[in-house]
């Protein structure tokens, strides 16, 4: 049914909204690495977020431009495909990560119910469906939105920690947590989230727990 609709109503480009595919090949050129490699080991690796909770935290590409569309789009305008073109090209930066971690569960980052009934999805679990499709490691839902927070990209560090604090849980259904966890989500910017999310793994068992991201703000 899908190819169907798409041969008759040519989805449009995610990123730049011209007609023909989900992420079009000059958007898929646009996409950035967040730290240039040829500065690797000289200077800070803006893609990475290392310490606390979180052992290690990347971002794929950086958050700018055409990605930031698409990733608008997937979140709020309920793009769902452009997901798993994403994750696609997404793949080659997890696989580096994946080098150091070895097997992980990918746990996706928690939304509110009432958030994801409004969206009729919940981003971070999409994406990680699709990384796992494409062999990352099974997918584990293992953590739950307690109550709904203020939207996050409205607050500074301090303020997104306060904002999280209670607001990350396990959740009640699933009776253990992965060994090494991945926590997936769209976008890192703190990394404050990701490091409550972290904080409740740990304390319930988790060993070691990673993020990724297919975008890193800086």
């Amino acid at each position: 049914m899908r190819a169907l609709l798409d041969l008759l109503i040519p989805p449009a480009c995610a990123g730049c909204g011209d007609a023909g595919s989900v992420l079009c090949v000059r958007c898929r050129r646009d996409l950035r690495p967040t730290a240039d490699p040829a500065y690797r080991f000289v200077a800070a690796d803006a893609s990475l977020v290392i310490g606390g909770p979180l052992t290690l935290g990347v971002g794929a590409f950086a958050y700018e431009g055409r990605l930031r569309n698409a990733l608008g789009r997937l979140k709020y305008a309920g793009v769902a495909r452009v997901a798993g073109e994403l994750a696609g090209e997404a793949m080659p930066a997890l696989r580096r990560l994946l080098a150091i971690t070895g097997p992980v569960s990918l746990v996706p980052v928690p939304v509110h119910i009432a958030r994801e009934r409004q969206r009729g999805y919940n981003q971070a679990a999409l994406l990680a469906r699709h990384l796992a499709d494409r062999g990352a490691g099974p997918v584990a839902h293992v953590l739950a939105r307690a109550h709904l927070t203020e939207r996050q990209h409205r607050l500074d560090r301090a303020g997104r920690l306060r904002n999280l604090r209670t607001a990350i849980s396990l959740d009640g259904r699933k009776t253990r947590v992965p060994e090494v966890a991945l926590i997936v989500d769209d976008i890192l910017t703190t990394a404050a989230t990701m490091e409550a999310c972290a904080g409740v793994l740990l304390a319930a068992g988790t060993r070691e727990a990673y993020g990724f991201a297919i975008a890193r703000e800086v």
